[in-house]
């Protein structure tokens, strides 16, 4: 949490008066950066992806946050990335598509992207979608950024291509960043990450959370196979000048290579509870997949890696019937409530699609996956997950429509916010969101300022109720409220991709809920967005939030 906390009042209470009558939970804030486009480059369209936001203390006696307005609600940061082209391979992932267990980065042009697509994906225009990635992927040398990341009113942490995961309790970003032309991806934090071995060869490294004490993340090393000499991550804990390498967990005490498949592992997020350290990420087991993980050790014996646990996550799992390609345990909080999602295979797919079914877990003594169901979630919905703060609010995105992607097309996405009803959920909070999921989109509803923005992907939430996202931006308003509405008549090129923080309305008399309606000629939630253009978005978006979302 920042200790510059305020009441909203000054900047807040400016921002109010701006939206005039409230009829909504939220107010969309697009960060400066992205309203000037401060780090554009010349001659494209630069885009701007929310990714995390600073952590928030609320009082137990005010359990409301930003949503209280006796509550000093904080003038949290969050962090974002620029986007100008696909980057074909995540910046984010350990593994090139998520799932690729024996991988380099060298050899991937199009025809591999295509087998990808054709494989796992099953896009009719598979091609086109191909082109695009490996386009951006030729890029990817860096002599020129595409991912410049920043936390909001500070400058980019590298002049090359990074991510930012998750913000630090003093502020500081936590991520990886491209390191000359050789080294992909290297792990920053707000702590110095020491103690890694040299041998085998390190080829990146990954952070993703830490508290000052630990940080959580991976490194991939160089292992040679009948192939040639291919990369393998393992999950690591960084504590002091010391860095704890997990075991695999696909035999006795793990091992690196199986029929010439490699293992790989990552911890994404982690809780300590009773000296108990809990992380989640994914793990390789006996099957040589990659399946969602719950790892737990007691704190006084995290250097020793032997010591440590690795449970997969049931009814998450790859198995022999390969109904999922992969999946991965993305966020956990203080309740121990761990989210994240599973990868179906092509297969395998729900209602046309090989989409990422999203699920929670509510025992991490006993992890089994409990997939959302039911409202914006209904028919088997894919999306993403962004993080669950304390409160049990789930944020993320998720198919609004429900057109076959499988000899179709991908799926619009729109940003949701979900409060489980499992242990630790506040009812006074989770009553303002009618105990019930919703299409972030619906509570922005009612305010005329907010009517410029659609958002497409929540990325996380702090416990004050703050979000960070993606937004669809039209420049003015949208033509009408509707969840799908055109921009200027449907004119191509006129939105652009911003970065938001959604904050809560605090006076409850000016909050309400209504939902948006979709255009006269959508069926049943399925979207057709005639005319507008997304440019390489439509095609794209689901690379830039990293292939694990779909």
């Amino acid at each position: 949490m920042r200790s510059n906390v305020f009441k909203i009042s000054a900047i807040a209470a400016t921002i109010a008066a701006s939206f005039g009558a409230q009829a909504a939970l939220y107010n969309v804030v697009e960060i400066n950066e992205s309203a000037t486009d401060a780090y554009g480059l010349g001659g494209y369209k630069t885009e701007y992806h929310g990714t995390s936001v600073e952590s928030a203390t609320v009082p137990g006696g005010n359990p409301l946050g930003c949503f209280d307005n006796t509550y000093s609600c904080p003038d949290s940061k969050i962090s974002a990335e620029t986007r100008n082209w696909p980057a074909g391979l995540s910046y984010r992932e350990e593994v090139p598509f998520a799932m690729d267990n024996g991988f380099d980065y060298s050899p991937y042009d199009q025809a591999e992207f295509e087998n990808y697509c054709d494989g796992q994906l099953g896009y009719a225009i598979c091609d086109t979608w191909a082109q695009k990635q490996s386009a951006g992927y030729a890029k990817d040398d860096g002599s020129v950024p595409n991912s410049l990341a920043f936390v909001e009113g500070s400058a980019p942490v590298s002049d090359s291509n990074a991510v930012i995961n998750s913000i630090a309790s003093d502020h500081k970003p936590v991520g990886n960043k491209r390191v000359g032309t050789s080294l992909r991806n290297q792990a920053f934090s707000s702590v110095d990450l020491l103690g890694l071995g040299t041998n085998p060869t390190i080829v990146a490294t990954h952070a993703w959370k830490t508290n000052g004490t630990y940080t959580v993340g991976s490194v991939s090393r160089e292992k040679g196979n009948d192939e040639g000499t291919w990369f393998y991550s393992k999950a690591v804990i960084w504590h002091g000048t010391t860095a704890t390498e997990l075991n695999f967990a696909n035999g006795d005490g793990g091992h690196d290579i199986s029929d010439n498949r490699l293992s790989q592992a990552s911890i994404r997020d982690f809780t300590i509870d009773n000296n108990i350290f809990y992380g989640v990420g994914y793990n390789t087991y006996g099957d040589q997949r990659m399946d969602a993980t719950i790892y737990s050790v007691n704190v006084a014996d995290i250097a020793d890696k032997n010591q440590i646990t690795s449970t997969p996550v049931a009814n998450a799992r790859g198995g022999s019937d390969y109904i999922f390609t992969n999946s991965v345990v993305s966020s956990i909080n203080d309740n121990k409530i761990a989210v994240g999602s599973a990868k179906l295979s092509k297969s395998n797919p729900a209602n046309g699609s090989a989409a990422n079914r999203l699920f929670y877990v509510s025992n991490i003594a006993s992890p089994s996956a409990t997939y959302f169901s039911g409202g914006v979630f209904s028919n088997e919905a894919g999306g993403t997950v962004g993080a669950i703060n304390n409160f049990n609010e789930v944020v993320g995105s998720v198919d609004m429509t429900r057109g076959r992607e499988i000899d179709g097309t991908p799926r619009a996405e729109r940003g949701f916010i979900y409060p489980l009803n499992v242990a630790g959920t506040e009812s006074s909070r989770s009553q303002i969101f009618q105990n019930r999921a919703w299409l972030l989109d619906d509570l922005t509803n009612g305010i005329n300022a907010n009517n410029e923005f659609r958002i497409i992907d929540a990325s996380d939430i702090n416990d004050a109720g703050i979000i960070s996202a993606t937004a669809l931006k039209c420049e003015g308003g949208y033509d009408t409220t509707e969840i799908d509405s055109l921009c200027k008549g449907g004119d191509i090129g006129v939105e652009t991709v911003v970065a938001v923080k959604m904050i809560p309305i605090a006076d409850a008399s000016q909050r309400s809920i209504t939902t948006r309606d979709y255009r006269s000629n959508s069926e049943s939630g399925s979207v057709e967005r005639q005319g507008a253009s997304l440019g390489w978005l439509a095609l794209g978006l689901l690379t830039l939030l990293g292939f694990r979302r779909k």
